[in-house]
């Protein structure tokens, strides 16, 4: 009998999946950085659910972690993505000084992808995400992004997707309600629309509409309940 389509289809991921990460395995003998990073793509999205273990994505999670921050938006490499395969390892229960290496190196990436410019760079709101995720200090994070203004920095903050913030959906979906609860809140803050006058003239012009976006979409939520949706 033929398999169902959808099984087709599965299987032949499942089965791509493991072919890269046995190419990976191979290639463990070559430095990290060498690994290719089409390759580790595929493995990194689909590690620990699909194929492999817990250990096998700890080894390669340095060259992940990299490629995250190198390669923006690659499949693979998103930060909630990588947040949630670091919740399947219990890397919380990792020694003391590796939790404290991954942790600072997602403070570190929020703090270098804030200042790209977002049409040529992923979102810092990724590691936003991940940070929630993580049950790492993100709420320091906003905070900072305020207080440290730059026009990449402030355009960052105007390209968060509100909509899935407060429903609940995309990769807000797996953060805790009361941590959306609580972005929803700051963005809703005077301190934010005060921040943006301030820096307004300093934002290239023809990216202005992104915060006329974000400031029409603050005013829309502050006449919705405050609390936020379920997860979709």
């Amino acid at each position: 009998m033929k398999a169902p389509a959808f099984f087709a289809i599965g299987a032949s991921v499942v089965e791509a999946a493991i072919s890269d990460l046995m190419c990976l395995k191979r290639s463990c003998g070559a430095p990290l950085r060498e690994i290719d990073a089409t390759e580790l793509g595929r493995y990194a999205a689909s590690a620990i659910t699909i194929v492999g273990s817990a250990d096998d994505f700890k080894h390669f999670l340095p060259r992940i972690l990299h490629c995250a921050v190198l390669s923006p938006s690659a499949y693979g490499f998103e930060p909630p993505i990588i947040a949630s395969k670091l919740l399947l390892c219990d890397w919380q229960h990792w020694p003391i000084p590796e939790q404290i290496a991954v942790a600072n190196f997602v403070y570190s990436a929020w703090a270098y992808k804030r200042l790209q410019d977002p049409d040529f760079d992923a979102s810092a709101w990724d590691w936003i995400m991940a940070m929630a995720k993580l049950d790492l200090q993100f709420e320091a994070c906003l905070s900072l992004w305020v207080k440290q203004p730059t026009p990449n920095a402030f355009v960052q903050l105007a390209g968060v997707d509100l909509k899935s913030l407060y429903r609940g959906g995309g990769f807000w979906q797996d953060v805790a309600p009361e941590k959306r609860h609580f972005v929803v809140e700051w963005l809703k803050g005077d301190v934010i629309e005060n921040a943006f006058i301030g820096l307004i003239d300093a934002i290239p012009p023809q990216q202005h509409w992104i915060v006329d976006c974000l400031r029409d979409e603050i005013r829309e939520l502050q006449r919705l309940p405050s609390r936020v949706g379920a997860p979709e």
